[in-house]
């Protein structure tokens, strides 16, 4: 009889405990399970495409061409009567179009430039991302580059200038780290960057505080953030540290280049526009730079600001 009280107490514990064991692991998966759906939220949060798009440049002196390949496809805006002469090629900001780079655009016609705009993925007529980054901005125009003979007759370009502002920017300057490898390098003389966006590590931190993130959350957020982007983007060098997607890192032109930086930067502040400087002046590229701060220029609605025409008239000349 005792015995038998034995093995049914004992047996009584191994199921308390099987239970015990049960419940705990349910609780762990449903916490964790929790943790995923919050960072995958914020992950879809981040990666947000932008909204209501702006139209394309459209008018008698523009046509529009679309480049077909594994990415998104790739919507270009360029002149008509395409002529012998330099090529600038130019890529708008965050919600804006190539119609917003129009005024800019005209600037160029009028020295003799011949233009082409790419429109970033889910801009203006370009093809839509489910998850909108720079990466696969730079895919898509990278492509492009090494595609201009199907966008026009190379033949007749004496030379390349870059124009990009805000994201634009970006997606350029990480252009400069892969530009070596590819056919048409050698005719780009030049980058003009607009109030470019040069760190993404900042951006990230904006993002923490308006999904107020909490502190403890980052540094899985930043994890997941990273897996995805390297995921979208497998021809890329893997990201792994935020420095990796902040100048000079994610790319610093090795050719001349003229920053004009709105000195009331209403969206991006000058951390942005000083952590590029700071990276030129600490490279051996430091003679390359020309960097010019204007008090009338803004960062966004800037489709015609004389100085800033005046600017970049005075620095092709000299260049």
């Amino acid at each position: 009889m005792a015995i038998s009280l034995t093995i049914i107490s004992s047996s009584s514990i191994f199921i308390i405990s099987i239970n015990e064991l049960t419940t705990t692991c349910l609780i762990v998966i449903s916490i964790f399970g929790f943790y995923n759906s919050i960072l995958e939220t914020y992950v879809a949060l981040t990666f947000i495409h932008p909204g209501k798009r702006k139209d394309s440049l459209e008018g008698d002196n523009w046509e529009q061409i679309r480049l077909q390949h594994d990415g998104p496809e790739i919507a270009i805006v360029k002149n008509k009567n395409f002529k012998n002469g330099p090529l600038m090629l130019m890529i708008h900001g965050w919600r804006s179009s190539s119609s917003s780079m129009l005024g800019r655009a005209e600037l160029y016609l009028k020295r003799g430039f011949n233009v082409i705009i790419m429109e970033l993925p889910g801009h203006g007529s370009s093809e839509a991302v489910d998850k909108w980054n720079a990466g696969v901005s730079v895919r898509n125009f990278m492509f492009l580059f090494n595609n201009l003979d199907d966008i026009c007759d190379t033949s007749l370009i004496s030379e390349i200038y870059c124009h990009g502002h805000s994201m634009g920017g970006f997606v350029f300057l990480r252009f400069t780290r892969e530009s070596s490898k590819m056919e048409y390098n050698s005719l780009i003389k030049g980058y003009i960057l607009e109030s470019p966006l040069t760190c993404y590590s900042q951006i990230f931190e904006e993002s923490c505080k308006m999904l107020r993130v909490p502190k403890f959350l980052k540094p899985l957020f930043w994890k997941r953030l990273r897996f995805h982007f390297n995921m979208i983007n497998p021809g890329f060098e893997k990201i792994s540290d935020t420095n990796d997607v902040d100048v000079p890192i994610w790319g610093l032109p090795d050719k001349p280049t003229l920053i004009v930086q709105a000195a009331n930067d209403e969206r991006l502040g000058q951390i942005h526009h000083e952590r590029l400087v700071e990276s030129f002046k600490k490279s051996d590229r430091a003679k390359l730079l020309t960097n010019i701060v204007l008090e009338d220029l803004t960062h966004a609605g800037a489709r015609n600001c004389n100085s800033r025409n005046d600017a970049i008239s005075n620095w092709l000349d000299s260049n």
